[in-house]
């Protein structure tokens, strides 16, 4: 079986991926080079890149990096390849760090390798992005990452991994998101690297469109809060109707009616959040901890009520506005983070930051 090579997904490239094959040959590395539908007048440079020894895969149109990286995962996969590591062909990743990962990789056999940049020395558009979705992924998926967007990755494709990746959702930039949030099922932890900070020209030859593949990843972000909020609308109608019954045509007393359709109804949502909303991971997503999490909630939302009608200044109808949507998003994050939560006693589940 062979060991790991190196991918780099390529679309319309400059001399620099010459240079970095040229550099990674140097080093005994298998590469290989897909050609993202570049076109013709770029068929001379995979060329001089295919004489250098890379491995090039073409296709004549253009679908996307997440399409690229699953084309390249597949051949190394159908190869032998125990590993690959991702990098970008525009010069941003050092051979000494692709090196590094690699090396990482072999460390940890079934962890997913992050080579992770310092956000404060990236340019400021890309410093933002990047701290705002490791900051929306942490609350949401319980993963604390440095750098959630680099393109240097260490991927296993034992045990299965391969399939699955390729089964992942995403032909764009969004497909490195799902990455990240499919790692429980697919990997034994993260580990992260601290590798150079390389920004050639203002991040000039990078085809990421801040608009559209920015809307793909926050759209797989929260992917799962479009259910949620149907489940919660559903609940809330099995609430209203329960109540109903148990007042008018069972004539109980409101407390009591209000009890056992709040406590029916709460089972209802806790089953249907479990089984079509926060499917996967689930051994920390239990009742008991929903339980607690729904008390929880109650006593916020009756403190927050009182902090906002008596010290401050606030009508009752706007603080009840305020403190359930706040209160909302609070569920769905701390439920996102038990459906998603991973062990931590074992060494291979472990996420490690290595500093180099």
């Amino acid at each position: 079986m062979k060991q790991i090579a190196v991918l780099i997904p390529a679309y319309q490239p400059d001399e620099k991926m010459c240079a970095l094959v040229q550099a990674l040959r140097a080093e005994n590395l298998s590469v290989f080079l897909i050609d993202d539908g570049s076109g013709p007048v770029y068929g001379p440079l995979f060329h001089v890149a295919a004489q250098m020894g890379a491995e090039v895969i073409s296709y004549p149109e253009n679908h996307g990096k997440g399409y690229a990286l699953k084309t390249g995962i597949a051949e190394a996969a159908a190869q032998g390849y125990t590993g690959v590591v991702t990098a970008d062909a525009d010069g941003q990743h050092t051979v000494k760090d692709i090196v590094r990962i690699a090396e990482a990789m072999r460390q940890y056999p079934k962890a997913l390798v992050l080579g992770s940049r310092n956000t404060a020395e990236m340019p400021p558009r890309s410093r933002t992005g990047n701290r705002l979705t490791a900051f929306l992924f942490r609350a949401l998926y319980s993963i604390d990452l440095g750098d959630t967007q680099t393109g240097l990755r260490g991927i296993p494709l034992t045990e299965g991994r391969a399939e699955e990746l390729l089964r992942l959702e995403g032909d764009r930039y969004e497909y490195e998101m799902n990455m990240l949030i499919a790692t429980p099922r697919l990997f034994g932890g993260i580990e992260e690297i601290a590798i150079k900070t390389i920004y050639i020209e203002n991040n000039a030859s990078s085809h990421f469109r801040p608009v559209a593949d920015g809307m793909r990843i926050y759209r797989l972000l929260f992917a799962k809060f479009p259910r949620f909020a149907l489940v919660s609308m559903l609940s809330f109608g099995i609430d209203y109707l329960l109540f109903t019954l148990f007042a008018y045509l069972f004539s109980f007393a409101a407390v009591p009616a209000t009890i056992g359709a709040r406590v029916i109804s709460a089972v209802c949502n806790y089953t249907m959040n479990r089984r079509w909303v926060f499917t996967g991971a689930q051994k920390y997503y239990t009742f008991g901890r929903y339980a607690l999490l729904a008390l929880c909630i109650l006593v916020l939302n009756c403190g927050l009520i009182w902090l906002l009608t008596n010290p401050l200044p606030i009508a009752p109808w706007c603080a009840k506005l305020i403190t359930e949507g706040t209160l909302y998003c609070v569920s769905f994050s701390v439920q996102c983070r038990m459906a998603h939560k991973q062990d931590k006693d074992s060494p291979e589940k472990q996420k490690a930051t290595t500093k180099g």
